[in-house]
């Protein structure tokens, strides 16, 4: 079904690298040393992770060439080199850790090893030269990266880099204080720091950040990495952090705290009030003005704030869609000035096209009606994983759809409108192409997942969300399978991903339940993991049932569950009921298989038809079964329904047991031991001679607890309660 949108009704906006950033510094102000290193870590703590692997994809996009984007731009030689040529050695590209995993020792460790703002392309051979060393000026010229020096101890980057490399330290030493199980790293004023959670020097790394401020570049890898990890690097934002936190530089006696802008959501054409609450230690606050722009560079307009107290906002004109308005807040006191860092808002573009519903493109078919169409489609995102994303159209069947496009990283809970080409991948329905996308609201309630049978997936459950009970792992090594582990409903296998940002390590056997958008790829169903709640330990929903009824003797009746059962329900005997007025006398679950109870009961009669009822008994969860009826013949032989006179001796046995009966002629005889399951666990043919016969049993191997013995001959059957010692 197709769907006209008017503009009338609903504007959207376009999300590009540069998000939304008003007020993600306040709480800063007015602080410097310690108080300050706490408050940004608060604000950049948390961050989404995503595993080092994918780090590759973030680079190609963080770390672009300009000049060639199918080139990254490697850290210290400043070379240009095709952003998939990854490998040892040479030319190849490395994943450097510019804060030396080995001081600290994070080798793996998440979310440390693989934080973005860290890690940086580098060509191969001169990563290897760095090695671990710390930073600081002087040393060899490097042969290959000529603008390096180094040292036995130190490495001198090149100039272009030297406050990129500063600022990564410094983001790291304040994103990481020992907090939730990670390190604290610490810049230090050392050199030859490693193997401690150190790194120096930071005298030097102090001068290079004032010396090589923020570029267009690295301003860009920034805005990059927070819109897949959703934090900041600050002294990108700010290199003045630095001074205030480790040059013993003080806070600006102005404060520009709460900034704000209304509305949230800019509206083309229409003016964006920006507010802040501005104040001095040194008093009164002479004039506040904020400078805007088009660019970052160029904040060439000046508005002046009108002051309700200390409360000051001014109006930044209407702009049309499509464009970035960046800008800062600078206030006076007549002793000092200050501005806030350079903040940034998008102006939507507005959405007039037709919508044709998730619905309706996957058609309720295996192939899209709209292949090869392009369409504008909405929903909200359910997992977002760098290079594609799922959007769902509420909850049901044929309600979502596996969108392909690199870097555009919505967030989980976007409603978001995409126009895109409908394509049949393999099988997969997909929209990929994306020409334009537009963004409506965030926080949106997900559809409920829906329950499913791994046995009943199928096209139309394809990128919905989906949940599955209880299912058990059977494969846990997911490091063989292209990170996949798979699970069984024991009739059905599915297969669980693992993904670039969330992995959970399964135990083998162990039952789990398991959320997350269904995906089909290789001729494969699988859930795509998102964040931790995905996986849980397994809900049991399935009641109990009755599997097995047995009659072991005239007065005992074997009762098999499907799964364990708990004590107090099976050993009520209010829950079991015979007619032919037999009574349940008592009933005990098994000592070790708690799937197992024997009904101990007043005597039954051979040939007698018998119907047994079990209700309230429940499994260790708390599910009560269905009420259960069952009909059985006892055709056993009963110790009081004796055709052959045997003595058995000693009784209890130990090692030996000696059986006395007498026959009329010669004959086979067979005896049987049962234990107290029902099951055989010992049976012997011999022959027996007319008159009196005596036959020894070895007992020895038995395991001691109750057995029933049956001596069968041509005279007729004996049976008899034995216990081995």
């Amino acid at each position: 079904m197709r769907v006209t949108i008017s503009f009338l009704i609903i504007t959207l906006f376009s999300i590009g690298a540069f998000a939304q950033q008003t007020g993600y510094y306040n709480g800063v102000e007015g602080k410097d040393g310690e108080q300050l290193k706490a408050q940004l870590n608060d604000i950049i703590s948390g961050h989404t992770v995503y595993s080092y692997f994918f780090s590759k994809e973030i680079f190609k996009l963080s770390d672009q060439d300009p000049d060639n984007p199918s080139n990254v731009i490697t850290v210290y030689g400043g070379f240009s080199r095709p952003n998939d040529d990854y490998g040892t050695g040479g030319d190849f590209l490395n994943r450097e850790h510019v804060w030396a995993k080995s001081h600290g020792t994070f080798d793996g460790i998440v979310p440390m090893d693989s934080d973005v703002h860290n890690l940086k392309p580098a060509d191969a051979s001169v990563n290897q030269s760095r090695s671990n060393k710390d930073f600081d000026n002087g040393g060899t010229q490097h042969p290959e990266a000529t603008d390096c020096y180094f040292t036995a101890d130190t490495w001198e980057p090149r100039d272009g880099a030297k406050g990129d490399i500063a600022r990564i330290i410094f983001y790291m030493a304040t994103r990481y204080e020992g907090e939730n199980g990670e390190l604290d790293l610490e810049a230090v004023d050392e050199i030859n720091t490693y193997p401690t959670p150190t790194h120096g020097r930071l005298s030097t790394l102090l001068e290079w950040n004032m010396q090589d401020p923020p570029d267009a570049f690295e301003r860009n890898r920034n805005n990059v990495i927070f819109s897949f990890q959703q934090n900041r690097n600050p002294f990108i934002d700010n290199p003045e952090f630095a001074n205030l936190i480790w040059a013993d530089a003080s806070a600006s006696a102005i404060s520009i705290a709460n900034v704000d802008m209304m509305p949230d959501i800019a509206v083309p054409n229409q003016e964006v009030s920006i507010s802040a609450s501005i104040s001095s230690e040194n008093g009164t606050i002479s004039n506040a003005k904020v400078l805007w722009g088009l660019s970052f560079d160029n904040l060439d307009n000046e508005i002046m704030m009108n002051a309700n107290g200390a409360l000051f906002n001014a109006s930044i004109p209407g702009q049309a869609e499509d464009a970035t308005v960046y800008y800062k807040i600078t206030a006076n006191d007549g002793a000092s000035e200050y501005s806030t860092v350079t903040y940034n808002y998008y102006i939507p573009k507005v959405f007039a096209g037709e919508l044709v519903s998730i619905y309706d493109i996957q058609g309720q078919t295996d192939d899209s009606p709209y292949a090869d169409q392009v369409v504008s489609t909405t929903g909200v995102v359910t997992g977002s994983f760098g290079s594609f994303y799922f959007l769902q159209d509420g909850a049901g069947l044929w309600n979502g759809v596996f969108v392909y496009e690199s870097g555009r990283n919505p967030a989980i809970g976007d409603s978001i409108i995409v126009t895109g080409k409908v394509k049949e991948y393999y099988g997969k329905t997909e929209i990929a192409e994306i020409s334009d996308y537009y963004y409506i609201a965030s926080n949106r309630p997900l559809p409920e997942p829906m329950i499913v049978e791994i046995g009943e997936i199928g096209e139309a459950h394809e990128g919905i969300q989906v949940k599955v009970l209880n299912a058990t792992c059977i494969m846990q090594n997911y490091q063989s399978d292209h990170y996949m582990w798979w699970v069984s409903d024991g009739l059905d296998t599915l297969k669980i991903k693992n993904t670039n940002i969330f992995e959970y390590e399964p135990e083998l056997n162990a039952s789990y339940d398991v959320t997350g958008p269904l995906d089909y790829d290789f001729d494969e169903w699988k859930i795509q993991l998102r964040f931790e709640t995905d996986v849980t330990s397994g809900t049991d929903v399935v009641l109990p049932q009755v599997t097995e009824v047995t009659p072991l003797t005239n007065n005992t009746i074997k009762i098999l569950f499907n799964e364990d059962v708990t004590q107090e329900s099976v050993e009520n005997i209010n829950n079991f009921s015979l007619n032919n007025d037999i009574t349940v006398i008592a009933a005990s679950q098994h000592t070790f298989d708690k799937k197992q109870v024997n009904l101990e009961v007043s005597t039954m009669t051979s040939g007698t038809e018998y119907t047994l009822n079990i209700e309230g008994v429940t499994d260790l969860t708390d599910n009560v079964m269905e009420p259960f009826e069952t009909t059985f013949t006892w055709v056993g032989i009963s110790e009081n329904d004796q055709t052959l006179q045997l003595s058995i001796y000693p009784n209890p046995a130990r090692e030996q047991l000696m059986l006395s009966f007498n026959a009329t002629r010669t004959t086979a005889a067979e005896v049987r031991l049962y234990d107290i399951s029902g099951r055989v666990v010992f049976a012997e043919q011999f022959a027996a001679n007319s008159g009196t016969n005596s036959h020894q049993l070895e007992t020895a191997r038995l395991s001691a607890g109750f057995y029933q013995l049956v001596l069968t001959t041509a005279d007729g059957n004996s049976v008899h309660k034995l216990i081995i010692e």
